[in-house]
């Protein structure tokens, strides 16, 4: 493997994946060293994250020491102690790596033409790739350059866009589908009022968000002391249809596009198999369950984190004058409570309950909300009863990432070394079964040394003239 797949295996997968294989002591020594270069190659830095990585790392050491012969340690594996110094002085990993210049010189060398003058071959190919960079500026806009060339995780990069203004920004995301696209009708009635509700819900408008409020406070007034999970089920069933009698079609009070949305969603969706948006590629179960690459696994950051399978990708269309137009995800969420569908352990690792589903029908989510992570089996030498999955957050391509993540490593994640009984003074380091070990008096020995140290430099030199004379 590259320096960089070592990495990704280091990164991503020592923290789970030996924990159904070796013993606990074995799995965690090698999950923490994992978790430590997680953290170290973060975006971005915090004084105390460092602090506390600078006192995990020597009980880590310690903890590797105690299960791999010492012929293994060399000063590279020392040498993870001073990287925390150095990241303090250079700051996030990204600048101080080599991977960058890794790249620009395979890209030079594949400049190459003749071997016998490489380095002109280079400059050559060079100029010849900066005149034409330089003459596509004067290219019409139709003319497919490199310059302009779709990236592969292309998402269309234009939102959509009304001829009125005041749209919901959930109406103007961009995205684009992938595969072949079909025209199906809603797969029931339940399916189509929950998408619509969902939709409603999640619209960041201030009218509807004081219709909502006005919803609720009804409902508290007619039923006192009723539970807010009570008020979020009666919203789901109830509050298309309230909406609808609060509103009248043709009051100009209210903008176009809100009397479009509260008449529901036309008859028909379009769907589709793939869906490109802010660096993901999204693919339905169906679709992607065969391939080598999992692109299904769905995750909704909130009060509670949601992880689920995505099956299918719609676009859903409303009447009117605006043809306004929404793309949902329906998923298969897991069971969302912890240490019952969802755990964490110490080394930031997510696991899902592969059995366990979430009781309630809220299926539908916004494709703009959609994170995407990646359920890995855990490797093991025979099957379980109970089947946990390890959830992989995907990075996007081609964005930066704003905000911080949270370290793997907390406080009490790292066990301490243990003292070991016996005393240092008794451990023998020399084994006196060994032939060439010799038993050498004390006193012997520290005349050797006396007589090591104490020379002077004259009688080295009168060493060196009588080799000389000898050998003349």
């Amino acid at each position: 493997m590259k320096s960089h797949d070592c990495h990704v295996f280091m990164q991503r997968l020592l923290p789970f994946a030996f924990a159904e294989l070796l013993p606990t002591n074995v799995h965690e020594a090698l999950a923490a060293i994992g978790a430590f270069f997680r953290d170290l190659s973060t975006r971005t830095f915090k004084e105390e994250v460092i602090e506390q990585l600078h006192e995990n790392i020597p009980i880590i050491v310690c903890n590797l020491e105690k299960i791999f012969p010492p012929s293994f340690f060399d000063v590279m594996e020392h040498l993870v102690v001073h990287l925390l110094y150095e990241a303090l002085l250079r700051g996030p990993v990204h600048n101080g790596w080599m991977y960058p210049y890794e790249r620009s010189m395979k890209h030079l060398k594949g400049k190459a033409r003749n071997l016998a003058k490489v380095e002109g071959s280079i400059v050559a190919g060079s100029l010849t790739a900066e005149t034409s960079n330089f003459t596509s500026y004067y290219f019409a806009s139709t003319v497919r350059t490199r310059k302009i060339v779709p990236r592969r995780y292309d998402d269309g990069g234009v939102p959509q866009s009304y001829a009125v203004d005041g749209v919901p920004d959930i109406f103007c995301q961009i995205g684009r589908f992938g595969g072949k696209l079909r025209e199906v009708w809603w797969s029931s009635d339940e399916d189509k009022h929950s998408a619509h509700t969902y939709i409603l819900l999640n619209c960041e408008d201030a009218v509807m968000r004081s219709f909502e409020s006005l919803f609720v406070s009804q409902v508290e007034e007619a039923i006192p002391g009723i539970s807010g999970t009570e008020v979020d089920a009666r919203k789901d069933k109830h509050f298309v249809k309230w909406l609808k009698g609060q509103v009248d079609y043709d009051d100009p009070y209210y903008p176009v596009w809100f009397h479009d949305l509260i008449q529901g969603p036309v008859a028909k969706v379009t769907t589709s198999s793939m869906y490109f948006t802010r660096g993901f590629t999204f693919h339905t179960y169906e679709y992607g369950r065969r391939r080598a690459t999992s692109n299904y696994g769905i995750c909704v950051k909130g009060e509670t984190d949601f992880y689920g399978i995505l099956q299918e990708i719609i676009e859903v269309e409303f009447p009117g004058l605006l043809k306004l137009k929404c793309v949902l995800f329906k998923c298969e969420w897991f069971d969302p409570v912890e240490n019952r569908g969802v755990r964490f352990n110490k080394f930031g690792v997510v696991d899902i309950h592969s059995g366990r589903r979430y009781n309630k029908f809220e299926p539908f989510i916004l494709a703009s909300q959609a994170e995407q992570v990646s359920f890995l089996p855990y490797p093991r030498l025979r099957s379980s009863g109970i089947n946990w999955l390890t959830a992989i957050k995907i990075t996007p391509r081609g964005r930066i990432v704003a905000g911080e993540e949270p370290p793997l490593q907390e406080e009490d994640a790292i066990n301490e070394v243990e003292v070991p009984d016996q005393q240092t003074d008794e451990i023998l380091l020399i084994d006196p079964d060994n032939r060439q070990y010799e038993d050498l008096p004390e006193d012997v020995t520290d005349e050797a040394r006396e007589d090591e140290f104490d020379r002077s430099d004259d009688d080295h030199c009168s060493d060196v003239d009588e080799n000389s004379n000898d050998s003349s």
